[in-house]
């Protein structure tokens, strides 16, 4: 049978609709689609998002932890050289203690990390903020900050250092002032100056007011005169009665300055 011009145009009419609803499925939101295909005719999907880990981590103690002095903050971190800083901020903003740490890798490898706060306690709990950061190369400013909010228990451990403070500075051949409180047998402790490796470079020994009960000590140390530069530990600590341990470290980090 022979087209007429009416069944031509019905026909062009049909296909542009089949057109057009071929459009609106592959174009409207309400419509699935389906899944595009590798050229083995393999169904493949989109790569799901990823979210870059933090620089730096707390991992312990955990958020809302009751700890006693001296404790240990551990978490992971990938910065600069692999410093970092981590301290305790009361609630007024009053700077509780500092120490600067190194982890085990850092500049684009991750790295675990450990250091151990200690400062006197409080006669009631302290709700402190603990805070991992590195410092910009930049500008010094503090970055990649995480906090954990956490509370110090008034426990009074067997032995802690009044002075000095946590981050204090002193200079080679400088004079550090030794106060603090201490329960330990026969009123007798020791106290070093500790290097980056843990050797003492600097051991006094120390005696108490009283035996057995915390009672005040106080002595002075001299830093050697060609102490290199850097971040050392004043550890006060006891030992043993029974097998001559080291036990009871109280630890606190300060920095020479040349």
């Amino acid at each position: 049978m022979k087209a007429t011009p009416r069944m031509f145009i019905r026909g062009t009419l049909a296909l542009a609709a089949l057109v057009a609803a071929a459009a609106l499925t592959s174009c409207s939101p309400g419509l699935s689609q389906s899944p595009t295909r590798s050229p083995t005719g393999a169904p493949t999907t989109s790569a799901p998002e990823t979210t870059a880990a933090p620089a730096i981590s707390i991992t312990s103690p955990a958020e809302g932890e009751t700890v006693s002095v001296p404790f240990t903050v551990s978490g992971e971190a990938n910065t600069f050289e692999a410093a970092l800083t981590i301290d305790a901020v009361d609630d007024g903003g009053a700077l509780a203690c500092v120490r600067q740490l190194t982890a085990t890798s850092g500049s684009g490898t991750p790295g675990t990390w450990e250091g151990t706060l200690a400062f006197p306690p409080e006669v009631n709990d302290l709700r402190v903020t603990l805070r991992a950061y590195a410092h910009s190369a930049k500008d010094g400013s503090m970055i990649d900050v995480v906090e954990v909010p956490i509370t110090i228990a008034p426990d009074r451990p067997t032995i802690f250092l009044t002075s000095p403070t946590c981050g204090q500075v002193y200079e080679p051949g400088g004079l550090i002032l030794l106060t603090g409180l201490a329960a330990v047998f026969e009123a007798a402790l020791n106290v070093d100056v500790r290097d980056a490796s843990g050797t003492a470079v600097v051991t006094l020994p120390v005696l108490a007011d009283a035996c057995c009960e915390h009672s005040n000590f106080s002595s002075s140390m001299t830093l050697p005169a060609d102490l290199p530069p850097g971040l050392y530990d004043v550890v006060a600590y006891n030992l043993s009665p029974k097998d001559g341990s080291v036990e009871n470290e109280f630890p606190v980090q300060i920095e020479v300055r040349g």
